[in-house]
């Protein structure tokens, strides 16, 4: 696979690499990994409720069923 990216772009990852010590494909994945991370933290889980022993109805709340 490739991608287009400007120089600049690349070489702003190329230093970022270098300095971390890593090659650039390691870079990216640590980026994306981190962004999956963030991602499913972000999202808080709902509460489940259990309100009784079975599920609510249209006729259990209005009179207009028949």
């Amino acid at each position: 696979m490739s991608i287009e990216i400007s120089r600049e772009i690349e070489a702003r990852l190329a230093a970022e690499a270098r300095r971390r010590g890593i090659s650039v494909e390691a870079l990216l994945e640590g980026f994306i990994s981190d962004r999956v991370a963030l991602t499913h933290q972000a999202q808080p889980e709902l509460p489940v409720w259990h309100l009784g022993a079975s599920a609510l109805h249209r006729r259990d709340l209005y009179n207009d069923v028949g």
